[in-house]
């Protein structure tokens, strides 16, 4: 661990590699590893260079020649892009330096966090001379860390309250700091591991269980390593899931245990139409879609092919007026379907939350700054295609507007000087800013000022940027009651 002045909690910041390792290349290629980093300490070794003293090997050398090779081995990518950083930073009162911090590439939130110490650091002993169970000796070196006690005072020996002090400190400092609860925590030297299986229990909150603490000594490695494999593997803690599964493949990623909410959603699809002669215009697909979320915080995304329901608006036949409605009853009627099947596979009646129960999508690289969460996931290998979460809506749109509003009218805005552009948008718009509901139509906002507003708060800015906020269901998330000043809708 390293002390500096800096700020901030940093990791990897591009996309994790995607990689899986199966327990049984793990296992093999560990045993591997053991005996080439075995042969390279032996006596007869060869040396780092003529007339060099043999040794053991020190932090560095343990965590470049060792760790780092068992890190990948578990399925985990080190270096830029990767999903498992080195010395990430956690500000406190001073900066300190995690390790090993590896996190999920979803969420971007902490999984399994690694402390290294030199191969030649003893493993944990009391302060007394007396017989000892490992994992309920070190409970009581934590609970007398938990209550303030001193290093001196501690009833394990060495450095071994300085290490509690340590993890204990990074798993608090998450959690305080930044709302992160840590799944895993582990200490080891490279001889022998500790692994803490629920290091929240063990270090913040709740009682430590000495049955939550699994320690392997190297000479056990090889016969444990299975074992090892399901406690700190990027599978076990992380596993990166697609970006959609049909409802007959839930059981692979989710348990009826492990659903905690689920969400409507849809699944966007935007394209280009029409001849390049004549004006190519946007063309906006929608589909049904789920999002569950998991205990250990993944989102997975539920969909199911149907028939495609094209975002655009139905002519009343009788009084001209034009409506969503059909288009939105459309998704109602899929959206049932598909909550229905989802929850006949999990034997789970599912009910869907609120988008204020969304914990939000990872931030992609990139994009402005916002005041909202993101409720909208990008298809990372096909452009323009997004997860929009809807939460017990079924649609991001509404049939229509929720009051009359004349500032849907660019030369209503101009009149009072508010109007957003120079002239009024008579056809779709394909390019940035992108604009599907033209000027004079229900859904359509020619007002600057809520132009202005909405650019770090809309959800769906790269299908409509100039949407009505009254005809979206997001708008008391993105406009909350006491947003100031109010908005000028209706007046």
């Amino acid at each position: 661990m390293a002390v500096g002045k800096k700020a901030a909690l940093s990791s990897a910041g591009a996309a994790p590699v995607i990689r899986e390792v199966t327990e049984a290349e793990f296992i093999e290629r560990f045993a591997s590893l053991i005996d080439r980093f075995d042969a390279s300490i032996a006596a007869d070794a060869r040396p780092e260079f003529a007339g060099a003293e043999p040794g053991d090997p020190h932090e560095h050398t343990t965590r470049v020649h060792f760790l780092d090779e068992l890190v990948e081995l578990l399925g985990w990518s080190l270096g830029l892009g990767g999903d498992m950083a080195e010395e990430a930073r956690l500000k406190g009162e001073t900066t300190t330096f995690m390790d090993y911090l590896g996190v999920e590439a979803t969420s971007n939130v902490p999984a399994l966090l690694i402390e290294a110490k030199a191969w030649d650091k003893s493993f944990l002993q009391p302060r007394k001379k007396e017989a000892f169970e490992a994992p309920a000796l070190l409970g009581e070196g934590i609970n007398h860390w938990r209550t303030g006690g001193e290093a001196k005072n501690s009833p394990v020996a060495g450095q071994w309250h300085a290490y509690i002090d340590q993890v204990g400190g990074y798993v608090k400092g998450l959690k305080d700091r930044h709302g992160l609860t840590l799944p895993r925590a582990m200490i080891t030297s490279g001889q022998w591991i500790v692994v803490f299986v629920d290091p929240m229990q063990a270090f913040v909150e709740g009682t430590v269980v000495d049955t939550k603490i699994k320690i392997f000594h190297k000479q056990n490695f090889k016969a444990q390593a299975s074992e090892l494999f399901w406690l700190i593997s990027k599978k076990a803690l992380a596993a990166e899931t697609p970006f959609s599964v049909r409802p007959t493949q839930i059981l692979n990623y989710l348990t009826k245990d492990s659903v905690v909410a689920c969400f409507h959603a849809v699944h966007v699809s935007y394209e280009a139409s029409g001849s390049p002669v004549f004006g190519r215009k946007p063309r906006v697909l929608v589909y049904p879609a789920l999002v569950l979320r998991g205990a250990d915080n993944m989102l997975l995304t539920v969909l199911e092919e149907s028939e495609e329901s094209l975002l655009a608006y139905t002519k009343d036949e009788i009084t001209d007026e034009l409506s969503l409605g059909p288009h939105v009853d459309d998704l109602a009627a899929g959206a049932a379907a598909l909550l229905a099947r989802t929850g006949e596979q999990l034997d789970l009646a599912l009910r869907p939350a609120p988008t204020v129960d969304f914990p939000g999508f990872l931030r992609e690289p990139m994009h402005k700054q916002a005041v909202t969460r993101p409720l909208a996931r990008s298809n990372p290998r096909e452009p323009d295609n997004w997860i929009i979460v809807t939460g017990q809506a079924t649609h991001f749109v509404k049939t229509g507007p929720d009051m009359d509003c004349s500032f849907h009218k660019w030369s209503v805005c101009n009149i009072v000087r508010l109007a957003a552009g120079s002239s009024a948008i008579s056809m779709p718009v394909l390019s940035a800013p992108r604009v599907l509901f033209i000027d004079e139509t229900p859904h359509h906002c020619a007002h600057l000022d809520v132009i202005d507003r909405r650019e770090s708060r809309c959800q769906i800015h790269m299908i409509d940027a100039r949407l009505c906020c009254r005809g979206c269901t997001f708008a008391s998330d993105c406009w909350p009651g006491n947003t100031r000043p109010p908005l000028p809708c209706g007046t």
